[in-house]
């Protein structure tokens, strides 16, 4: 029974599938073989190969841009440590920047910003097998099958051109490689070789990564010193959004704030003491908590220490290429308020 458990244990995040008796895969080894000219037997040893991943299944039913909060989302990358990194890439590669800027068009803050939320600079790329992510979520997530099953086949096109072991690739869950996190389709079509070398290498080269991001936005629509995103005040009916004049599209932002800022009274805290360490005043904290008494509080009671506040703004041309890059504005946004701390 020991070894029972143990073997059980080792799997349960691991099921060994053979990917290419899958009902949906013989489209996929169609297309592969007569349309881009690969072995039959060869694609079929390939997916014999990946195995089916729970944990990514898991993963993308609850993906952190459509399920946690903006006040949540925000504090896992408007960290310090990623601010004081992001600084130091900027600082170390700034005659790369200032030629990428003058190609692209795009701000070194900005391409920064996406690698600290992407990978934090290269140095988490993802752990997992991009064939067993391609195939776990090509043929066993229906609500985008489609998607991933082309990306599949677009990964083992990228594996050729670029000489890459394509079983030992490694990535996102979803199947994003490298410092940029591309998937195999926009690796195929954005990246560029931006060292020299012939070779367009996302994994190792950062003048590659850099000016592969760059291209990626200009080509979805970044405009060169365009605006991003621009804050507004609802009910100002004397106010009205006056767009650039060379803006061609523009969409409408409401991020809450403040939502989780709570506080469990500790044995020994007053009302005072708490709004004083908080930097607020005593009747503000006692309204926001519906509080008439303020001598009338307990020990683990849990109070909110900040008002929830909506927030609205106008995400510009700029702010919708980020979009491209990963449809989430809580993604977009993300990226936009830490290149902010790099200026």
């Amino acid at each position: 029974m020991k070894y029972l458990f143990i073997t059980l244990l080792f799997f349960s995040n691991t099921i060994l599938s053979d990917y290419s008796q899958h009902p949906e895969a013989q489209d996929v080894i169609k297309t592969l073989v007569t349309e881009h000219g690969f072995d039959e037997s060869y694609v079929n040893n390939i997916l014999q190969t990946a195995k089916k991943q729970e944990r990514i299944l898991e993963s993308m039913s609850s993906p952190a841009e459509f399920t946690w909060t903006w006040d949540r989302y925000k504090k896992l990358f408007l960290e310090e440590k990623r601010i004081t990194n992001g600084k130091k890439f900027i600082k170390d590669n700034s005659k790369l920047f200032d030629r990428v800027e003058d190609d692209f068009g795009v701000p070194r803050e900005i391409i920064t910003s996406i690698l600290g939320v992407e990978t934090r600079y290269g140095k988490i790329k993802g752990s997992y097998r991009v064939l067993d992510s391609l195939a776990t979520l090509g043929f066993d997530f229906p609500r985008r099958s489609r998607f991933f099953q082309s990306e599949l086949v677009q990964f083992f096109i990228l594996a050729r051109e670029n000489n890459l072991d394509i079983n030992s690739v490694q990535g996102s869950y979803a199947g994003a490689m490298g410092y940029g996190q591309f998937i195999s389709s926009s690796y195929r079509a954005y990246a560029i070789d931006y060292d020299g070398d012939g070779y367009a290498d996302l994994f190792n080269s950062v003048p590659d990564a850099i000016a592969s991001i760059a291209n990626y936005l200009k080509k979805h629509g970044w405009k060169r010193d365009g605006a991003i995103i621009q804050k507004v005040v609802l009910n100002k009916v004397n106010k009205t959004y006056n767009h650039q004049s060379n803006l061609t599209k523009y969409i409408p932002l409401q991020f809450t704030e403040g939502i989780e800022e709570e506080y469990i009274i500790r044995k020994g805290d007053s009302l005072s003491s708490i709004a004083i360490n908080h930097d607020l005043k005593l009747q503000q904290l006692m309204a926001l908590n519906n509080i008439k008494d303020q001598n009338i509080i307990k020990t683990g009671q849990t109070i909110l220490l900040t008002k929830p506040k909506d927030l609205y703004f106008i995400g510009d041309d700029n702010f919708i290429a980020i979009t491209k890059y990963n449809r989430s504005h809580f993604y977009a946004k993300a990226v936009y308020d830490l290149s902010l701390e790099f200026k």
